[in-house]
């Protein structure tokens, strides 16, 4: 739900960092709640759909943490090193600090796993299919955390892409029921390759986002697949009467293929892209760029 993420993503971050700069106890309880606060930074740097919020304040947070750190350590250098442990606030203190440093920990570290390709099949290099823009990633990676398709074998590394406007937001809003309040929408869609159009597909009709109406029966709603090579491109969730090839025709890498829309299983309108092998989804770089979650691509 919206307001836990931005609880998450906003309140919780802000008091963690505010705790910081207020611990007067000790210096050992100011290194571990330091630890603690850093791991959940870098959590919600790597895991944060900042696409949803600003996407620049996945960046204010890290240096909103650097100052306060550099700040507040000056401060408790005149701290005893060890607090009053038989005190069982301090202890209860020290103990929560720890616990949420190991958790946060192991949540950013197996995001960050999820930078490097894990499979190993080659890389298909794509031209990236939209133009004059800045795009981000809003699923994309090798790890499930940082990407959702990775569970499905067949999309292990498919991408989700949006567009942001120059506020860093995809939307006029967190959440708005216009298609029209999305940066993205009705961007014009071009082959990131050169090849046959395997499948042409326009018979859907855009769905209203963030409501129960996407259609799971069909997933890809009206999508395009092109054989490049030994590889098939996907690409779904097209506007409809905006597809321009049909089966069989054979495109150039930078023809037309439709614009983005929000037909199929979706909540809002956003690009899918994913590259099959025999059933088996391979990595896709853009300018030898493997992509992943919060990445940005300027066009």
């Amino acid at each position: 739900m919206m307001w836990v993420q931005t609880i998450v993503y906003i309140g919780l971050p802000l008091f963690l960092i505010i705790r910081l700069m207020k611990t007067d106890t000790s210096q050992r309880l100011w290194f571990i709640e330091w630890l603690s606060t850093a791991m959940f930074v870098a959590f919600i740097f790597v895991l944060g759909p900042w696409h949803i919020f600003i996407y620049y304040l996945r960046y204010v947070w890290v240096v909103f943490f650097i100052i306060v750190s550099i700040l507040s350590f000056r401060r408790i250098r005149k701290l005893p090193v060890k607090g009053p442990e038989k005190d069982k606030g301090y202890k209860f203190s020290m103990t929560v600090s720890i616990v949420l440093a190991v958790y946060f920990g192991y949540l950013a570290a197996g995001g960050l796993s999820g930078y490097a390709v894990k499979s190993e099949h080659e890389s298909v290099e794509l031209e990236f299919p939209m133009e004059e823009g800045v795009f981000a990633v809003g699923h994309g990676g090798s790890d499930p955390s940082i990407n959702y398709h990775n569970a499905h074998l067949s999309q292990q590394y498919a991408y989700d892409i949006l567009q942001l406007n120059g506020f860093g937001l995809r939307a006029f809003g967190i959440t708005p029921s216009n298609l029209d309040q999305y940066k993205i929408y009705e961007a014009a869609l071009y082959s990131p390759c050169s090849g046959e159009v395997l499948e042409a597909v326009d018979e859907y009709e855009d769905i209203s986002p963030l409501q129960s109406e996407s259609d799971p029966e069909e997933p890809a709603g009206n999508h395009v697949i092109l054989s490049c090579e030994d590889t098939e491109i996907h690409i779904a969730h097209m506007k409809p009467g905006t597809v321009e090839v049909e089966q069989g025709d054979v495109v150039n890498t930078g023809a037309q293929l439709g614009e983005v829309g929000n037909t199929g299983n979706t909540t809002e309108p956003h690009l899918h892209i994913h590259a099959e092998r025999e059933g088996e989804g391979v990595p896709i770089t853009f300018n030898d760029r493997f992509l992943k979650r919060n990445s940005l691509v300027f066009n």
